[in-house]
C-alpha cells in the first residue's frame, strides 16, 4: 500500500519520477513541463494554465539573464532571485500535487478520466451533488473510502463493486446509471464504517456494528454481481434473438442454405 493511493509504493515513485527530476535539475527548470505532463495524464485544467503561467515566467527570466549578462547590475540580482525562486516556486507545487495526481491516476486505472477544472473545485462539487451520484464520483467515492478503511475484507468488497460495475458501464451506459441509484447506499455503508474505525473505539457496540455493515457489504457485493450477471443474461437473450432472425431473413432470401 503507498503513500496516497491503494497502489504499491514502488508504482507511486514510478509515477512521480519526473517530479523527483525536476528537483535534482537545477538547470535547466523543466517542472513547467513535468507539471503540463501531469496535467494532461491527470486531466486537471488548473494544473495545465499553471504550468503555461510558471513556463511564461521561465521564458522572461531568460530574456532578463540575456539582458543583464555581464553585469552586476540590480536587475541581474532581481533576475537571479526569480531563477531561485521559480524553482523553488514550481517544485514546490510538483510535491504539493502529487496526491492528488496519484489518486487521478488510481482512477484513471478503474475508468476513463473526464477534464476537471481542479482537484478541489471537483470535490466540492461532489460533495454538494451528493444526491445526483454520477459514474466519475461513484467510483472516486469507493476508491477514497478502499484507501480510509483498512479492513480487507471490505476492500476487497470495494474492489468487487468496482470491477463489476466498470464493466457494466462499458456494455450500457444507461443501465450503470440505474445501478447508481439501485446500489448507491453502498457509499453510505462505507462512510458509516469508516467513521466507526475513525472513533477508534473498541467496545462491543462498535464492534458489533462493524461486523453488521461489513455483512452488509458482502450482502451487497454479491447481489450486484447477480445484478450485473443478470443484465449481461438479458442482452445475450437480445442479442441472440436478433441473431435467428437474421439467419431467417437469409434462408427466406435464399442466401442461406439449411
Amino acid at each position: 500500500m503507498g503513500w496516497a493511493t491503494k497502489k504499491s509504493k514502488r508504482w507511486e515513485l514510478s509515477q512521480l519520477k519526473w517530479t523527483f527530476m525536476s528537483i535534482l535539475l537545477f538547470i535547466p527548470h523543466i517542472h513547467p513541463f513535468v507539471m503540463m505532463s501531469q496535467a494532461a495524464k491527470s486531466k486537471v485544467r488548473s494544473w495545465y494554465a499553471l504550468a503555461w503561467v510558471l513556463l511564461l515566467g521561465e521564458v522572461g527570466l531568460l530574456y532578463s539573464f540575456y539582458a543583464f549578462w555581464g553585469s552586476l547590475s540590480q536587475g541581474m540580482l532581481l533576475t537571479i532571485v526569480g531563477f531561485l525562486s521559480s524553482y523553488i516556486v514550481g517544485n514546490g507545487l510538483l510535491l504539493r500535487q502529487a496526491k492528488p495526481y496519484l489518486q487521478r491516476l488510481e482512477l484513471g486505472e478503474v475508468r476513463p478520466l473526464t477534464w476537471i477544472g481542479s482537484v478541489g473545485k471537483q470535490r466540492r462539487l461532489e460533495l454538494a451533488q451528493a444526491a445526483m451520484e454520477t459514474p466519475q464520483t461513484f467510483v472516486s467515492k469507493l476508491l477514497y473510502f478502499k484507501k480510509e478503511i483498512n479492513n480487507r475484507n471490505i476492500q476487497q468488497h470495494i474492489d468487487i463493486i468496482v470491477r463489476l460495475f466498470h464493466l457494466l458501464e462499458k456494455r450500457d451506459v444507461q443501465e450503470a446509471e440505474k445501478f447508481l441509484v439501485r446500489h448507491g447506499t453502498v457509499v453510505n455503508v462505507l462512510r458509516e464504517y469508516d467513521e466507526l474505525e475513525n472513533t477508534r473505539l473498541h467496545n462491543q457496540v462498535t464492534l458489533d456494528s462493524k461486523l453488521k455493515l461489513e455483512r452488509v457489504l458482502a450482502q451487497a457485493a454479491s447481489a450486484i454481481e447477480q445484478d450485473v450477471t443478470n443484465l449481461i443474461k438479458l442482452r445475450l437473450l437480445d442479442v441472440s434473438a436478433e441473431s435467428e432472425v437474421y439467419i431467417q431473413t437469409l434462408k427466406n432470401r435464399d442466401l442461406l442454405k439449411d
